[in-house]
């Protein structure tokens, strides 16, 4: 990571990603958020912004929305919320039958940048325990119906890929996958599977998909490129 100002836009903050296909923008409170491809020189990096110049001088910062006792987040696996209790006297997590308890010591100010960041940093870590526990089971439950065959499945924190799967057929999932609805992260899944057999996205690999997901491939592919949980952008800040 590095930054560097510019004297028509201001502070720019760019980030190399492995999985980064394109360079991507987002223009934050203070400052603007470059996501590039790792191969990208800061040179290159330097041209395209010029390119996106015009573009990024109309764009609005994003408000970054805070996470309080009145908000809730829903995953595959378990709904979190805050507590305020005055009987602590630190932050505690606890995660019981699908509840994950954020417990916060009253009074605390939920506003303060520590407090969100410790908030979104419990949520994360969570979600990437759930992930490791589901999402390993699933992929092995729809192998198994459909003869398919994996060598192994990570997990890991993409922020602009659901899933992949390499040639030597294995598979990597985001940890974010878990705020998507059950049915797509089930495309997901099925999709990446499908890559074991049909690495590109010929019709080939569609025609496998569709026996998969009962001909809707296509149109599943469609929602889960739509689809944007709602507190995405609170929980992937770096």
């Amino acid at each position: 990571m590095f930054e560097f100002i510019d004297k028509a836009l201001g502070r720019i903050i760019v980030t190399p990603h492995k999985s980064a296909k394109r360079v991507i923008a987002r223009h934050k409170s203070g400052h603007i958020q470059l996501t590039v491809p790792t191969r990208f020189n800061k040179e290159q990096v330097v041209a395209v912004l010029e390119e996106m110049k015009p573009r990024l001088s109309r764009l609005k910062p994003s408000v970054e929305k805070p996470f309080t006792e009145e908000d809730r987040i829903n995953t595959l696996t378990f709904s979190a919320r805050i507590v305020k209790s005055v009987y602590i006297d630190k932050p505690a997590l606890t995660l019981k039958e699908e509840q994950l308890h954020i417990y916060m010591p009253h009074p605390s100010d939920l506003l303060l940048p520590e407090s969100q960041q410790f908030i979104r940093k419990s949520i994360v870590h969570v979600l990437r325990l759930e992930a490791k526990r589901m999402l390993p089971m699933k992929t092995a439950s729809f192998a198994l119906q459909h003869g398919l065959h994996y060598r192994g499945i990570r997990i890991n924190s993409s922020k602009g890929r659901w899933g992949s799967c390499s040639a030597q057929k294995n598979i990597n999932f985001s940890l974010f996958l878990m705020l998507l609805p059950e049915r797509l992260i089930d495309y997901v899944v099925l999709h990446e599977l499908a890559h074991t057999v049909e690495m590109n996205h010929s019709e080939r690999f569609w025609s496998l998909l569709d026996r998969f997901c009962n001909g809707k491939a296509r149109q599943l592919s469609r929602e889960v490129k739509k689809f944007k949980p709602e507190w995405y952008d609170f929980l992937v800040q770096d």
